[in-house]
């Protein structure tokens, strides 16, 4: 079975194009699929990787119906990566084209479920799920926002997480490699930007004795907020750090995070913070990765992190409280078995989110919709029905007076 897979793709750096290889990888280890990539592009790419089937220009509406029908001359199946700003258009619309112009299922993946949607992003989310046989999401409180705020049939609705990748390397031996031995490491990663709260917990880290701890903020700068602003934002966090006097405790390592270099880091590591500063974001990445990696993960209550830290899974501290977030982290470098727990209730989660799990419950999803749309018998309106009997009929009757 073909499967196309439509999202962002790299070299492009952003979390969608990470997330869609990830898929592409789980889906290529099932014998019965092909998967291929379509990739919406900005302009920014030298140049994709042969897996990809061909690329559609992000703001040329054109682009995206050719793109169309290749692929139902190629492909059984479409997963549509959906998020807002990656598609041309009002609030991303032309994948409305896109979409419409399918005649294979369409499975939509949603990173992004608004709580207050514009007018234009409840329409572009609504007519998607329409055009879409199954509609995806990664947490139970985005499945709870289809239904209650954009009114998508329950039945429609699949529930599969984020995956996590492999993590092979030790704790001693990551530390080691990265000139972190002896050292009691913090981790947050990410593109940087003022809505991720990294000054909250620089603020946490001037609370914490600790002479050998760390905290290291791992990831370049967003590209848009680079075209905007330049490295501002980034040279905010140093100042603030240096005026604080732990410009020696937070180290910032301004590359963007391959999967390799960042399943080193995450082994590394023996707590991962995410401060973010707002609840509304329902899918994150960076905290899936950390769970996988077993590290013990404090975060701010925006609605991903309630969902994937419940049942000890993590600690919460509020938005933009640094002084709670400075207690947690004291008590976790101070109570080794504390420390412990948390890290340990994380792996055992987290092997449940490893990407050839994910794989095999897109697999079977997209099995059941293609086995399921070659066995539905050709149906015709009831007055359709009658016309068809009428023909058949009349072309009877003409035979026998011949």
């Amino acid at each position: 079975m073909n499967i196309a897979i439509i999202g962002t793709y790299p070299p492009r750096q952003c979390g969608i194009a990470t997330f869609t290889q990830d898929l592409f990888k789980s889906l290529h280890q099932d014998p019965t699929l092909a998967p291929a990539i379509i990739a919406i592009s900005d302009g920014s790419e030298d140049f994709f990787p042969s897996e990809v089937y061909t690329s559609i220009e992000k703001n040329k509406r054109a682009s995206y119906m050719q793109a169309a029908r290749h692929i139902n001359e190629t492909f059984d199946a479409v997963i549509v990566q959906h998020e807002y700003g990656i598609f041309g258009g009002e609030a991303g619309d032309y994948i409305l084209d896109f979409v419409r112009a399918l005649a294979i299922p369409v499975v939509t993946n949603f990173h992004t479920v608004l709580q207050q949607p514009s007018a234009a992003e409840l329409r572009v989310l609504q007519q998607l799920s329409a055009y879409s046989k199954n509609v995806t999401v990664m947490t139970d409180t985005a499945v709870n926002m289809l239904q209650d705020i954009y009114h998508i049939a329950p039945r429609k609705i699949e529930l599969i997480p984020h995956g996590v990748p492999h993590f092979s390397y030790r704790q001693s031996e990551a530390k080691q490699e990265l000139g972190l031995s002896g050292k009691r490491v913090m981790l947050s990663f990410g593109f940087l930007g003022p809505s991720k709260g990294f000054e909250t917990a620089i603020e946490a880290v001037a609370s914490v004795p600790n002479e050998d701890f760390i905290y290291i903020i791992l990831g370049s700068t967003h590209p848009n907020i680079l075209r905007e602003a330049g490295e501002s934002y980034r040279e905010y966090l140093q100042t603030k750090a240096q005026d604080l006097g732990i410009g020696d405790k937070v180290c910032f390592v301004n590359e963007f995070a391959s999967e390799e270099l960042l399943t080193q880091y995450l082994s590394a590591c023996d707590i991962y913070v995410t401060p973010y500063p707002n609840e509304n974001q329902i899918s994150s990445g960076t905290l899936s990765f950390a769970i996988g990696a077993g590290a013990a993960v404090v975060s701010t209550p925006y609605w991903y992190a309630k969902d994937l830290l419940k049942d000890d899974r993590g600690l919460l501290f509020d938005f933009k409280d640094s002084v709670a977030l400075s207690l947690i982290i004291r008590a976790l470098l101070d109570e080794p078995q504390l420390l412990a727990k948390y890290r340990q209730n994380a792996v055992r989660y987290g092997a449940s989110m490893s990407w050839s799990n994910i794989g095999k419950l897109q697999s079977k999803l997209l099995r059941r919709l293609i086995t399921k749309e070659a066995t539905v018998p050709v149906t015709l309106p009831l007055n359709g029905v009658h016309h068809h009997i009428n023909n058949l009929l009349h072309t009877s009757s003409q035979k026998l007076s011949s």
